[in-house]
């Protein structure tokens, strides 16, 4: 009879051992990484992505730390400072500095001269409250579509007499209203209802656009944030374009892509607050390319008609009939409303990966 037993040496059996260790730790990982839901956070410069990524961390990751907290205080400094510059620099090219009020002739000049990236004091403090609710800086705030200027920042000038105490410390709200530029990547990771989530923000401005697309062919969602509200500004890196212009054309770029033909894609129209606040006074319609709009500004109907509006002109652009573009309407600011928007984007994304793993049809 021969020999039934292994020809194999020990050396060669444990290497054998070995190689199947290894080859079931990387089917392990790669059966991670293929349960991981990847959502990639995109949009143009200025339409509060970065806000959106913010909230995730208050809503599902670990809460600020006391050390977190005093490093964004400098930053909610230096956007309050260099946003009241920017006020009273506009205020004298627009003509107004003939229209603030005597007694604030001596603020005007401390907040000119103030140092970008100082910290508000008392005087300082006092100085910025007392502008913001002078008649020249208004009439300024009221053409601020016409220069460069983070709309959220009036909360701080609100909450100035928080600010300038002593005692001041950066709260969670602060720093989901604080404005830092994205350059690069930033990831997020994080454990919802026993999934594994990683989120990615990218830079928004056009330069840094062709460093990331090509990165992302393999993510789960895009998220796109459009901002409703600025349909009558200006690009920061080019004052010729329109912002909502421009989000409709990069939308176009980004949703018929082939790098994200088989990801999910979600449309946020952000800024909601300060879309209602803007159509009060300022036209739809007599802004460049948006002559088309139907409605009169007062009509009783014009939010829901100019949202629709502008949820048509970002659909349209849509080249695949087999898409569904999924979209809400959001104030990043907001954590309530956040949250609820992305429990329903949770379930619309969770149902597309288990039917790209094959689990539903």
């Amino acid at each position: 009879m021969g020999a039934c037993g292994s020809s194999m040496t020990s050396e060669e059996r444990a290497q054998q051992q070995a190689n199947k260790e290894v080859e079931k730790a990387m089917q392990d990982a790669f059966q991670k990484e293929q349960e991981k839901i990847k959502l990639l956070l995109l949009g143009a410069g200025e339409s509060g992505k970065s806000t959106i990524f913010k909230q995730m961390r208050v809503l599902y990751g670990a809460p600020l730390s006391e050390e977190e907290k005093r490093q964004i205080t400098p930053v909610v400094y230096s956007n309050t400072i260099t946003s009241m510059k920017c006020l009273c620099e506009n205020t004298t090219a627009l003509g107004y500095e003939g229209d603030i009020a005597p007694e604030n002739k001596e603020h005007f000049a401390t907040v000119s001269a103030a140092d970008d990236n100082g910290e508000i004091d008392v005087p300082l403090g006092t100085a910025i409250k007392a502008l913001w609710n002078d008649p020249g800086i208004g009439k300024t705030w009221e053409r601020r579509s016409e220069f460069q200027i983070v709309e959220s920042v009036k909360a701080y000038f609100r909450e100035i007499d928080r600010i300038m105490a002593d005692d001041y410390v950066a709260t969670q709200q602060d720093m989901l209203l604080a404005r830092v530029r994205t350059s690069g990547i930033v990831t997020e990771k994080y454990i919802i209802d026993g999934t594994p989530f990683e989120m990615y923000d990218v830079g928004g401005q056009r330069n840094e656009r062709k460093k990331w697309i090509h990165c992302f062919d393999d993510v789960t969602a895009v998220i796109f944030v459009a901002a409703l509200s600025e349909y009558d500004q200006r690009l920061f890196e080019d004052a010729n374009t329109n912002r909502m212009t421009e989000a409709i054309d990069l939308f176009d770029e980004i949703a018929n892509n082939r790098y994200f033909r088989e990801s999910s894609m979600i449309l946020f129209l952000n800024k909601r607050d300060l879309f209602e606040e803007k159509i009060l006074r300022v036209s739809i319609k007599d802004q460049v390319g948006f002559g088309d709009f139907p409605a009169q500004l007062g009509d009783p109907d014009y939010y829901k008609i100019g949202v629709d509006y502008f949820l048509t002109k970002f659909i349209g652009v849509n080249e695949n009939e087999d898409r569904i573009i999924y979209h809400h309407i959001t104030c990043a600011t907001d954590s309530q409303n956040v949250q609820v928007v992305f429990n329903a984007c949770k379930d619309i994304i969770l149902r597309g990966n288990l039917k790209d793993s094959g689990f539903m049809d």
